[in-house]
């Protein structure tokens, strides 16, 4: 007898290290999200700013990677800093349907301070990203595989190998007010390289001992402390031994387990609670529709 649904029907589902953060911080708001299909993502002048540098830093690394340093020194990255505000913001206003989340002060505001973080990256450039003996594998570099019967979908800002040592080097950019201090500690922040980790060295075929991982942080604003040297760069490498490693899997198999059937489809009948109203209630997007969740109401 032929099942009704073959498996060429099967919808298999892919999942992202952005899924599992969300399911760890609220499943009902992962439910409504992916399985729902409830997806209220908005742009914000964080988002719009975080994009624009991730771009500059980006093209000025391929440049210098591909070319020379000279040339990539000669870029204008406040100009193409403010090219790429303009048009990430262009674009949120649109897909908000015209309403401006963002002032012409605020946004003036956010270009000369990414200006200020750029210039000073491009004077000490050597201490975060050296040429000599480094080659560049790849830009936003994406992540297509399979892991626990579902589809694993992520992208890396930069990745590099020591030509050297072989070693590999996955970089994540991101962009902070001020710098990191309570999201060093927190293991769904850190944990996206080490997910990462695993497939970087199965794709190269080298011991995973052979991947190193690093948050790069630009700040955006940097308070002049006197006779110490005022960094607008900060470096991470989140510990990535073995351990560490096996507590972001526990994670993830908590989480397929939860939410996907066997045949990698969502698990619509799961128990996906609402955990109550916490701090990070306010921010969610479904705060202000009651409709949908109610625990965002204080």
């Amino acid at each position: 007898m032929q099942s009704s649904l073959s498996e060429r029907d099967i919808v298999v589902e892919r999942i992202s290290w952005s899924q599992v953060q969300i399911y760890t911080q609220c499943p009902f708001k992962w439910k409504l999200n992916y399985i729902d299909k409830n997806r209220k993502f908005t742009d914000s002048i964080y988002t719009v700013y975080g994009k624009a540098v991730h771009e500059v830093l980006q093209h000025y690394l391929t440049v210098m990677y591909d070319k020379s340093i000279k040339e990539a020194d000669e870029i204008d990255m406040p100009n193409m800093l403010v090219d790429k505000i303009k048009h990430f913001y262009g674009e949120g206003v649109k897909n908000a349907d015209g309403e401006h989340f963002s002032t012409q002060s605020q946004l003036t505001e956010f270009c000369v301070q990414g200006a200020k973080a750029l210039d000073w990256f491009k004077k000490n450039r050597a201490n975060y990203f050296a040429k000599k003996n480094w080659e560049l594998l790849g830009i936003e570099v994406p992540i297509d595989d399979e892991y626990n019967g579902v589809g694993v979908l992520g992208y890396i800002d930069v990745l590099m190998r020591n030509t050297k040592t072989g070693k590999i080097k996955v970089i994540d950019l991101k962009t902070s007010t001020m710098g990191w201090k309570k999201e060093k500690t927190d293991p769904m922040k850190r944990g996206q390289l080490l997910f990462y980790k695993k497939f970087i060295a199965d794709r190269y075929n080298v011991d995973i001992s052979m991947v190193d991982v690093e948050f790069i942080i630009i700040k955006r604003i940097v308070w002049d402390k006197g006779d110490w040297p005022v960094k607008w760069i900060q470096r991470f490498e989140p510990p990535s031994a073995g351990v560490s490693i096996n507590r972001i899997f526990k994670q993830v198999d908590l989480f397929i387990s939860e939410c996907f059937n066997k045949d990698g489809s969502y698990k619509t009948d799961g128990n996906f609670e609402k955990l109550g109203v916490n701090t990070k209630c306010k921010w969610c997007e479904f705060a202000k529709s009651p409709e949908i969740c109610d625990k965002g109401k204080a």
